[in-house]
């Protein structure tokens, strides 16, 4: 049934969710997880304050971060992994890796780190349940 799967994370308590229950999918499937990480480029920190070239870095530093704890956890599993960090919009940059790795699916936390990003951007999840050419796990759940 699945033979790849797609989980995208931005480091957020609901991904830790969603990687829990990719890593089990995986498992119970044999399926390769392919981990995704976003580094949004539409920040909401570009004015004078603060640097946007720091926030991006730090950003970058969140995302490589939840790239290696995915991987360790899917090696902990005895599940396949292959992980990617790009910079964009996330539901476009997610669906472009979609088609890339020809998931069959693809698992996500229903909420990400910025409340307020969501409201005025529309959340990522939303967005893939609209757009999605597969099947998209959406995991609530996170502390």
């Amino acid at each position: 049934m699945y033979g790849t799967l797609l989980f995208a994370t931005d480091g957020s308590s609901d991904a830790a969710a969603a990687l829990d229950h990719a890593l089990e999918l995986a498992a119970s499937t044999g399926a390769t997880l392919h981990v995704l990480s976003v580094v949004e480029t539409r920040t909401a920190y570009d004015n004078a304050i603060v640097d946007p070239e720091e926030v991006r870095e730090n950003l970058r530093a969140d995302a490589k971060e939840a790239l290696a704890d995915a991987e360790a956890r899917a090696t902990e599993a005895g599940v396949e992994c292959e992980t990617t960090l790009e910079e964009g919009p996330p539901p476009e940059r997610i669906l472009d890796a979609t088609e890339r790795t020809d998931a069959d699916a693809v698992v996500v936390g229903a909420t990400g780190r910025s409340g307020f990003k969501r409201l005025v951007l529309g959340g990522t999840a939303e967005q893939l349940l609209e757009s999605s050419p597969v099947p998209v796990v959406v995991i609530g759940g996170g502390t």
